[in-house]
């Protein structure tokens, strides 16, 4: 009876004596490992001595990356393995999967580089972006030594440019000076003769000199002090585990996540997960309706509502889940460039597509938007910056050169638009003295046709006045004129108080009456003035003399 019972006991509760597993964080990464609290360690001190390299060799202290990086060492890792690449994305963050007794492969740090440049780097030339994630590829790690320079399997100039930049002494002290002008967009000669005093052609035969002779040294670079005591082992549950393991997107995910689920585990997590497994088959209704149960359930990842909001038809909706998104990672651009595409108000467009822009600078077809989104607005200064962030952050030829066309056309937009203003300004002008002479015309002839009928009137007759019309006057003595450059400033006494008003254009002001018609600066003999200004501004429109 008591075996029946433990055998009861055994089916009741499933993976409760399976492997254990330990969990380390730091910085980005976080190690999830079977192989023990060691393995966790080691492979920890690893990834941050990366971290600590290529952000050494790119001037960037403390890289980051928009989503966590997740990486799983497995005793054995069947039907874990992610699909997609060495650094996959999973359902809420980045994964690595590896064995625990085998070496890194070269494509993690390969997809590694990339990922830190993309996420904390302005763009700098493919080929040099390329060397670099190359180099990085054969990193390794003895205790904290960082060892770099071991060659690829088959090295190229990119890689050879850089392994000689970092490895010979006479180059790596002003490496970073050459990587700050190129994220900045500096011409290459330039930005080599800046760090280096040599035009970039010197350098290309030296690293095609260094190529040929097939002989390539390894080297060291400064490790961040730290020991694999730093790293506490942290707890971590069964379930978590399980949904670490199904997170993967792998093989085995979706019946882990539908075990989950039947035991009312994580229904969030689980939900989205089969929602992102759906989308990945092509099954976008299905997919729809797991991202809305997984938001239902209370779902704290951005992708999920980035994913439902991508699949909603109905733009409120859409918008309520990408800002959603955006609250739970304000890292990410992709909610703001899914608002913009929405969204019908110019403004908010033009709000959207620069927080993406700002978040992920190395997008073009972000800049393009914003810079067309700028024109729109008319504020022709801005685009031009837009441009020249779109024009450094292309990688293709075709599409640079574009965008370096729209910025050097943007001062002539700027011309055309504010003679356009100036025409229609005049045009309206025109038009209001028009109205004007027309109204005062036909008064007149009112006037005419009354008198010739014999009628009388006791009408006053009507001045003829084309001048401005200000709303406000004031009569008193005038007396002190402040020339302020371009502008003056009048002081009047009138009815016991001191008013004053502001002549902005002395050309547009209109001087009648007896005597000169002319103003001084300084203190002004007793004169009589009747001021005519707009009251709103201050600006006088007039001045009679009497």
């Amino acid at each position: 009876m008591v075996g029946m019972r433990w055998l009861l006991f055994l089916c009741l509760a499933p993976g409760l004596f399976a492997d254990s597993w330990v969990r380390f964080t730091s910085g980005p990464f976080e190690v999830l490992t079977d192989g023990g609290p060691a393995v966790g360690r080691a492979a920890m001190v690893r990834f941050e001595e990366f971290r600590a390299a290529v952000g050494d060799v790119a001037g960037e202290q403390d890289l980051q990356t928009p989503m966590p990086v997740r990486v799983m060492i497995f005793k054995s890792s069947k039907g874990w393995t992610a699909p997609q690449s060495a650094l996959s994305e999973g359902r809420d963050r980045y994964n690595i999967v590896l064995e625990e007794k085998q070496p890194v492969p070269p494509d993690v740090y390969r997809e590694l580089t990339r990922l830190f440049l993309n996420a904390n780097t302005g763009r700098m030339p493919e080929h040099f972006e390329h060397g670099l994630q190359e180099f990085f590829s054969t990193y390794d790690v003895h205790g904290i030594q960082i060892i770099v320079g071991a060659p690829p399997a088959k090295p190229d100039l990119d890689w050879t440019r850089v392994h000689m930049l970092v490895l010979d002494p006479q180059y790596y002290g002003r490496l970073r000076v050459l990587l700050y002008n190129l994220r900045k967009g500096v011409d290459e000669d330039a930005a080599y003769r800046n760090a280096f005093g040599k035009p970039a052609a010197q350098i290309e035969t030296e690293a095609k000199a260094h190529l040929a002779t097939g002989h390539f040294e390894t080297g060291s670079l400064p490790s961040r002090p730290m020991a694999e005591r730093d790293f506490p082992e942290r707890s971590i549950s069964n379930s978590d585990v399980r949904l670490a393991r199904a997170d993967l997107l792998a093989a085995n995910s979706a019946a882990e996540y539908r075990g989950l689920l039947n035991e009312g585990i994580k229904p969030a997590e689980a939900h989205e997960g089969l929602g992102l497994l759906a989308l990945r088959d092509g099954k976008k209704d299905d997919a729809r309706a797991e991202f809305a149960a997984a938001m239902q359930a209370g779902s704290k990842s951005a992708r999920c509502y980035i994913e439902y909001a991508k699949l909603e038809p109905d733009n409120a909706k859409a918008g309520e889940a990408l800002l959603k998104a955006a609250g739970i990672n304000p890292k990410l651009d992709e909610p703001f460039a899914l608002m913009a595409a929405r969204d019908t108000d110019p403004a908010k467009k033009l709000m959207h597509w620069k927080a993406a822009a700002e978040r992920n600078p190395r997008e073009p077809r972000y800049w393009r938007e914003l810079a067309e989104s700028y024109i729109a607005a008319h504020n022709y200064a801005d685009a031009a910056k837009a441009w020249t962030s779109g024009e450094q952050a292309a990688t293709d030829p075709a599409e640079r050169q574009k965008m370096h066309a729209a910025r050097m056309a943007i001062e002539q937009q700027r011309l055309d638009y504010e003679e356009e203003q100036k025409r229609r300004e005049a045009e309206e002008n025109a038009r209001e003295i028009a109205r004007l002479k027309e109204q005062a015309l036909a008064h007149v002839h009112d006037l005419e046709t009354k008198n010739s009928s014999g009628a009388s009137s006791s009408e006053k007759p009507m001045q003829w006045w084309n001048g401005p019309q200000p709303d406000s006057y004031v009569e008193g003595t005038l007396q002190r004129v402040e020339c302020l450059g371009k502008q003056a400033r009048l002081t009047i006494a009138s009815a016991g108080k001191s008013v004053k008003v502001t002549v902005t254009d002395a050309g547009k002001v209109a001087l009648s009456g007896a005597g000169e018609l002319t103003l001084a600066c300084g203190t002004q003999k007793a004169r009589r003035v009747r001021v005519g200004y707009f009251a709103k501004s201050g600006e006088v429109a007039t001045i009679e003399f009497r």
